[in-house]
């Protein structure tokens, strides 16, 4: 209910349930934040920039657990271009608050071709150095169609070169 106020307090309130011990508040304080404010981005970059580390960590675990991360997924690749900017956006900063395991999950298993390569575009943008470990193993494993797997591999030379400093322009 809290949501509906819009109010600074409200805020504050949603805020401190991902502080709760119980999953279930903590996956309603997600629910409660998405619906907080039409920019749902703007939110959660709040929430999570205002944050102590340990409560950024909850706050993308509740994410997932709410079942706001597998809705996002599935509207990466919709028609509508305000739901797959949220979704973007939702999932972006989910994966920078280390939750990577719903992101993980949908590019190996995921029905849609289309959401498993904006999910790795995702990960290649955020520019993790956390997510090489498990691309690489998804690389070399023989269970991605051909063309997830082209582009795991491109993620993987992406994010190097972003943690190496190999990707600077030459003259």
């Amino acid at each position: 209910d809290l949501a509906a106020h819009s109010s600074e307090d409200a805020f504050e309130k949603i805020n401190a349930a991902f502080d709760d011990p119980a999953p279930e508040v903590r996956s309603a304080a997600a629910r409660a934040l998405f619906d907080f404010q039409e920019d749902r981005a703007a939110a959660f970059t709040r929430a999570l920039r205002d944050a102590p580390v340990d409560r950024r960590a909850r706050i993308g675990a509740a994410i997932a657990e709410s079942g706001l991360a597998d809705q996002a997924i599935n509207n990466l690749t919709g028609e509508s271009r305000d739901r797959t900017y949220d979704a973007f956006s939702l999932l972006f900063l989910m994966s920078k608050s280390g939750e990577l395991n719903p992101l993980m999950r949908a590019i190996e298993e995921h029905p849609s071709t289309d959401a498993r390569l904006a999910v790795i575009k995702l990960l290649a943008l955020s520019g993790q150095p956390e997510v090489l470990p498990a691309f690489r193993r998804m690389a070399v494993r023989g269970a991605l169609p051909p063309d997830v797997r082209s582009a795991v591999m491109e993620a993987i030379y992406q994010i190097s070169g972003q943690t190496t400093g190999e990707d600077q322009p030459t003259n």
